[in-house]
């Protein structure tokens, strides 16, 4: 795989648990290292990790708490 993918992967330890759940993206990778932000976008995409995914999570709860009360 090349360097530069390596030093992206190692920013976050969850990229190699998604590796493992995801070997396709292994695969890409090492073939494509240039394809490394579409690894990152479907990484958070799919781990819930975009603003939007955390904005609909907090109206969720907000949603609860006023049906509890």
């Amino acid at each position: 795989m090349h360097s530069s993918v390596i030093i992206e992967l190692n920013k976050d330890e969850d990229y190699y648990v998604f590796l493992r759940e995801k070997p396709y993206w292994y695969r890409q990778l090492s073939r494509h290292p240039e394809r490394i932000d579409e690894f990152i976008s479907d990484y958070k995409v799919t781990r819930r990790k975009r603003v939007i995914d955390k904005i609909e999570d907090l109206s969720m709860i907000m949603s609860l708490a006023r049906e509890l009360m």
